[in-house]
Parts: structure tokens; C-alpha cells; sequence
């Protein structure tokens, strides 16, 4: 019988106050990714009338800025934060501000020693890959 009461204590205690059936019912949200910006991110977000550059200026402003520490191994400065579009180069970051936030699926950022493993050693600063949204888009209201 007390090992009864005890188990009762533990699921109460755990449950927090709410029932089991509420508990199962909430959906979990995932953690979100410090690499990533979701599309849902993105749309759930105050920027998601404004450019694509200003959004990540605001959801994830590290992609921004170059990697601490990182040094070529010629010892030359370190490259820019490379850009990619549905895995086309672009000329700079800058150009994130021709995308609008509502047009895009994800945001990745993949710090130097990822960069350089796909794209080569020239990307010793990091790259920004952005997938564009492919479904029908949002009728004004």
C-alpha cells in the first residue's frame, strides 16, 4: 500500500500540477537550433514582412559575424562568410537583403571546419546556405 501512495506522489510531483492526459496532449516544441532558422522561425517571427538579412541580424545574429580565433593556415586573414542560395554562390552576405524572410525555408549556418569540408579552403570564415521556400505563396489578407 505505501508503495502505492509513493508512485501516486512521483507521478503527481511530476505531472506539475497538470494531468497526464494534459501533459501527452501539449505538443513539444524542440529545442531550436543555434545553426539553424526554420521556416516556422522565420514566419512566427516580428521580421517576417522584412528582408532576410534583417531576420538573421535578429534570430541569430553570430552568422553574421566572423568565427573568434579562426586563422588560415597560411596565415592570411580570413575569408568572408560565404553565401549560398539553393546552392548557388552569392556575391556577399549583403545580398541576403534581396530575399525576403516569407521566401525562405531555412537558414543554415555552418561554422569554418564545415564550410571548408564542402565548399574548400577558401571558406575559412564560415558560410550561410539559404533554401528558398518552394510551396504556393501567402495570399495578402
Amino acid at each position: 500500500m505505501n508503495g502505492r501512495w509513493l508512485l501516486l506522489a512521483g507521478v503527481l510531483i511530476v505531472a506539475g500540477g497538470q494531468s497526464l492526459a494534459a501533459q501527452a496532449a501539449e505538443p513539444r516544441r524542440q529545442a531550436r537550433d543555434r545553426d539553424v532558422i526554420t521556416r516556422e522561425e522565420l514566419v512566427e517571427s516580428a521580421q517576417k514582412n522584412q528582408d532576410l538579412l534583417k531576420a538573421v541580424k535578429s534570430l541569430r545574429s553570430h552568422f553574421l559575424r566572423p568565427p573568434p580565433g579562426v586563422r588560415s593556415m597560411t596565415g592570411s586573414r580570413v575569408a568572408p562568410i560565404q553565401l549560398y542560395v539553393d546552392g548557388i554562390r552569392q556575391a556577399e552576405v549583403e545580398s541576403l537583403v534581396l530575399i525576403q524572410t516569407i521566401d525562405a525555408e531555412e537558414v543554415r549556418y555552418l561554422e569554418p571546419g564545415k564550410a571548408q569540408d564542402i565548399y574548400g579552403i577558401t571558406h575559412n570564415g564560415g558560410a550561410i546556405q539559404v533554401k528558398l521556400f518552394k510551396g504556393p505563396k501567402p495570399t495578402p489578407p
